[in-house]
């Protein structure tokens, strides 16, 4: 089971809206830890690297590592 809940929501909708210039696909791989993200743009010049750790949640639970992906584009 996964689950994550942010105590300011927006946190994350600010997030992809600023990765979404670089990335037009996204992986995040979850895990008891915390939430990473880390991806090429798609002229392979710039790396975005993100953390988002389990203790930044108001409730966080990931029972067994996943990925989710996530198209960005629009």
């Amino acid at each position: 089971m996964f689950e994550a809940r942010l105590p300011q929501s927006h946190i994350f909708k600010k997030i992809l809206e600023a990765v979404k210039d670089l990335l037009t696909e996204a992986t995040f791989d979850c895990s008891d830890s915390g939430i990473q993200l880390q991806a090429m743009d798609n002229s392979h010049v710039s790396l975005v690297s993100l953390n988002l750790r389990s203790d930044g949640f108001d409730k966080y639970r990931c029972d067994r590592n996943l990925s989710m992906g996530i198209n960005l584009a629009r």
